[in-house]
């Protein structure tokens, strides 16, 4: 489960990070702690050019009034809600780092997990559009995985990490199999902290 995020990346550096030019300058102000139905900055293809756009975190399915913010990597490729958007809908969700609750003596404690040797992260997403408030709104979704050795004692689930050479190849509009190796990648080196 990924339940929240942060973001505090000044944009000409998310330019460079991704190879993009032009990134709108209201997405500097959609950052910090994100949570769940909060419009936040999100990379996918257009037509063949990467493109940094807001969206709204969270699916809304017509049949129910929650959102749906995170999709199973094991099963995101067969459930109707999320498949059409898996294989031609890929985009990446970029971060500092994300956050995970474990529960000690009655109390959740928050932590914030980062990478040691990345600045900017690159979350798995898929994104499509749905009728929210009566209107047509572009969201995401995180996909999420079981969580590494290192980490299962905080949470059993974590984001799924895109490594920056596989970025390009997951946000194309078609589907290969070598998706499920880029979800499946491991060899992070996790740093957790106490929030």
């Amino acid at each position: 489960m990924c339940g929240r995020y942060f973001l505090n990346i000044a944009l000409d550096e998310l330019e460079n990070r991704y190879g993009i030019s032009s990134i709108p300058e209201e997405l500097r102000d959609n950052q910090g702690e994100i949570f769940p139905s909060n419009q936040a900055p999100v990379l996918y293809n257009k037509g063949n050019n990467k493109k940094m756009e807001l969206m709204k975190w969270g699916f809304k399915p017509s049949y129910s009034n929650n959102l749906v913010i995170n999709a199973r990597s094991e099963s995101v490729h067969k459930k109707s809600l999320f498949k059409e958007s898996f294989h031609r809908r890929r985009c990446i969700i970029p971060a500092n780092g994300f956050f995970e609750w474990k529960e000690k003596d009655g109390t959740k404690i928050k932590h914030f997990i980062e990478l040691n040797d990345e600045n900017i992260i690159s979350l798995a997403g898929i994104y499509d559009w749905f009728k929210i408030d009566g209107e047509e709104k572009i969201s995401f979704c995180i996909l999420t995985k079981d969580a590494p050795q290192e980490l299962i004692n905080i949470h059993d689930r974590i984001p799924v990490i895109i490594k920056k050479k596989f970025e390009d190849e997951w946000l194309e509009e078609k589907f290969t199999p070598r998706i499920f190796d880029y979800i499946n990648s491991t060899g992070f080196d996790f740093q957790v902290n106490d929030k």
